[in-house]
């Protein structure tokens, strides 16, 4: 009998573990392994970040998340409440020269660099440090701030005769969070527009950039990055684009056979990231908006004039219009022409060759296309337009 009860012992002692490691079913909320929300949760998510960091094995970024084997939640399902994204102010570096005052904001920029730098490839630690980031007083889902940084031409330096106010600028990288090098050319552009604007004996003309560069801190920090957000949301499909409430769940249903990584929510702006960057379209105002993904290789472009022909490697080659995207609703509703850049690889950054030339490049089509009066101006919706 001794005998027995030690086999009975041993035999549970072994079912018990596994359930433990690999839990059968969804934590709480229908999210795999969500962190708890508030300052514990911020707390987890560095510590994932710090270890995980780029162990993820090339190729997972992009295969099915445990959440695509669950069903999607009724998309008649009632709403949840709508959190309100707080009053904004503009970063600290907006009346500043593009160079950062030297100790600016050093906390907040080292907070961010420490909890998203393991994710980023091909971003060192002292240029995430340059680039100054701050919290924009918005947070993800998790609770997680979503930082942000202005680059605007230095106050008091000399403008050309008949220079006009400078152009609005706005960078999104990382809108899902398994596009890694998404964020990482953001940040390496912050340190390029910062040396461009500050010395405007350059001969280019201004720029007021506005940088987000990780628009969804809660996929990109998962343990296994996810394209959609805590919620289980693909934040570029949740915009208000017109006829969403028909289009985007049928599109959902019948396109992508209820995809889970391309769920569009149950309403436009359900999310508090895709309410945030829906604010900074009304707040500041962009005439033009460059939104970084991955890993097509290609530029897609929507809204008026002529889109940029290449950006370094990278040709046009136009992806289509989906129902609750950035491109749908900035450049074909409210006319402002959105720039759409899929690098090539999710996890893997361009050479800094290819990313100063794809720089460039969209330098010289902003110049000649929106600076120089070669199209309409930028933000102007074409007249035949449906805004």
């Amino acid at each position: 009998m001794a005998t027995a009860s030690a086999v009975v012992t041993a035999l549970a002692a072994v079912l018990w573990v596994p359930t433990q490691l690999w839990p059968g079913g969804p934590a709480s909320g229908g999210v795999y392994g969500r962190a708890p929300s508030g300052p514990m949760g911020l707390k987890a998510l560095e510590g994932r970040a710090a270890v995980h960091g780029n162990l993820a094995v090339p190729g997972a970024v992009h295969s099915r998340d445990p959440r695509d084997s669950m069903e999607p939640v009724d998309a008649e399902a009632q709403p949840r409440p709508a959190a309100t994204v707080p009053a904004l102010t503009a970063p600290s570096g907006v009346e500043m020269s593009a160079a950062a005052a030297p100790g600016m904001s050093e906390p907040a920029t080292q907070a961010a660099c420490e909890l998203l730098l393991a994710r980023l490839p091909g971003v060192t630690r002292s240029q995430c440090l340059a680039t100054q980031l701050q919290p924009s007083g918005a947070a993800s889902g998790q609770g997680v701030p979503l930082y942000w940084r202005d680059v605007v031409p230095r106050t008091g330096a000399p403008a050309p005769a008949g220079e006009g106010p400078p152009l609005r600028v706005l960078v999104v990288g990382a809108m899902h969070g398994d596009e890694l090098t998404a964020a990482s050319l953001a940040l390496r552009w912050i340190g390029l527009a910062g040396a461009e604007g500050g010395d405007r004996g350059a001969a280019q003309p201004p720029v007021h950039w506005r940088f987000i560069p990780v628009l969804n801190p809660d996929g990109l920090l998962a343990p296994k990055p996810t394209r959609v957000n805590a919620s289980g949301v693909d934040l570029n499909r949740n915009f208000p684009t017109p006829g969403w409430a028909q289009d985007a769940p049928v599109y959902w249903e019948k396109r992508t056979r209820k995809d889970p990584r391309r769920w569009p929510g149950h309403t436009p702006l359900s999310e508090p990231e895709s309410r945030f960057l829906h604010q900074q379209m009304e707040q500041f105002q962009p005439q033009l908006v460059v939104s970084i993904h991955a890993p097509y290789g290609v530029l897609d472009f929507d809204g008026p004039h002529d889109p940029p022909a290449r950006l370094g490697r990278l040709r046009m080659d136009k992806l289509g219009v989906f129902p609750g995207s950035l491109g749908h609703y900035g450049g074909l509703h409210r006319g402002v022409p959105v720039v759409t850049i899929e690098l090539e690889h999710a996890l893997r950054m361009p050479p800094d060759t290819e990313v100063r030339a794809m720089w460039r490049d969209l330098r010289q089509w902003m110049n000649t296309r929106l600076l120089d009066g070669g199209d309409a101006v930028a933000g102007t919706a074409a007249p035949a337009m449906a805004r």
